[in-house]
């Protein structure tokens, strides 16, 4: 049965509908939502007036544009480009001279006028660049960066290992999620991560060590790397044999070893009870002094993007030229084969011609790295 996909406004319904029933108070529904009071009473007074519609969030555009070009004045500088092919600033010196009762507009309304109208050609501007394997982010508000671990394994009183995975927002210091897993690999531990995106939304980027399954040992692309950047999400590496890098993350290790694993529970089913019982209470019940004796669940407002509805494609600028990759991770170029990464496998990258030989490779909105021509390899 295929998973139902939450929006924000499911969210803010069902938060309404809590906030109006006489058996929660304002504060216990914020607190089960993340949202501040305000908010909560803001949707809940939205969704009694307006129903589900009054959920949808409102355009900020003003309602009328004081300063809007009247059609005499657009007509006169449309004249003078037509005629001169000049730019903003000398136009608004010819009117100006010539007629100075009239109220002109500034330069970028003018610029803007004759982009909108055709008469500025569109730049060829360069593909939006971020590159993934950075050693740090510096996030500044909540829902920018996750930080994601796998806490080492433990045996449980039925002597099977249990591998917790952890997902916390750095800012707030919010737990999103401790799954128990029976192993490492990426194929138990991404349904849980995809869980998180969609309850949460996607966050800017996504740091993690460099061990299984989120790097890879020799520092190339890892599957779940790729995976991030087909959701916009940057993936970003602590440096090999640096915890430190990860600090916050590594401190609530610390607290959930001590909680629940001394002593383990019998089973994975019971062990999750443990780890459930510890999110709730470090999210919503303990101070924390690193954020002013504020609680998590105080702070947290959730992701910055939705889960996408559909499986995100690539979409690349028309100078670009495009290749699929094969399945042993390389492509042709130039009756040349170029190995780019196995993880890439079956995915469509660009390149863009940048320095003379040299090729920047894209991959959605990232850059993976350069194709040197002259000696057919990828750095």
């Amino acid at each position: 049965m295929p998973i139902k996909e939450r929006t924000i406004v499911d969210i803010r319904e069902e938060m309404a509908r809590l906030a109006l029933d006489e058996r929660y108070t304002l504060t216990e529904v914020a607190e089960r939502y993340g949202y501040s009071r305000p908010s909560v009473r803001l949707w809940r007074d939205r969704y009694r007036e307006g129903g589900r519609a009054g959920l949808v969030d409102l355009s900020h555009a003003p309602h009328s544009c004081p300063h809007r070009t009247t059609e005499q004045v657009e007509a006169l500088i449309f004249a003078e480009r037509q005629k001169f092919g000049w730019g903003s600033k000398k136009i608004l010196r010819r009117l100006r001279d010539a007629h100075p009762e009239l109220e002109l507009p500034g330069r970028s309304a003018v610029d803007a006028l004759l982009k909108r109208r055709g008469f500025v050609a569109t730049r060829r501007r360069r593909y939006p660049v971020a590159t993934p394997f950075q050693r740090r982010y510096t996030a500044c508000e909540t829902g920018e960066l996750t930080t994601i671990d796998h806490k080492g394994q433990f045996k449980m009183l039925n002597g099977e290992y249990c591998f917790p995975l952890t997902m916390v927002d750095n800012v707030s210091r919010y737990v999103q999620s401790c799954k128990g897993l029976r192993s490492t690999r990426l194929s138990d531990a991404w349904p849980e991560i995809e869980r998180v995106f969609r309850e949460h939304g996607l966050p800017v980027a996504m740091q993690s060590d460099n061990g299984v399954p989120f790097g890879t040992s020799n520092g190339g692309f890892s599957t779940m790397s790729i995976k991030l950047m087909m959701l916009g999400v940057l993936p970003v590496f602590s440096r090999p044999a640096h915890p430190q890098d990860n600090g916050r993350h590594e401190r609530m290790h610390r607290d959930l070893k001590r909680e629940t694993t001394r002593p383990p529970a019998i089973s994975l089913r019971e062990q999750q009870k443990k780890f459930d019982e510890f999110v709730r209470r470090y999210n919503m019940e303990r101070p924390h002094e690193s954020i002013g004796m504020e609680r998590p669940a105080n702070l947290f407002r959730g992701n910055h993007r939705p889960f996408p509805r559909r499986a995100p494609r690539p979409e690349y600028p028309r100078h670009f030229e495009t290749r699929k990759v094969a399945p042993c991770g390389d492509i042709s170029w130039r009756r040349q084969r170029i190995f780019v990464g196995e993880a890439l496998r079956g995915q469509t990258i660009a390149l863009e011609p940048t320095d003379e030989q040299i090729l920047t490779v894209h991959f959605f909105g990232f850059v993976l790295g350069k194709i040197d021509e002259a000696n057919h390899r990828f750095i």
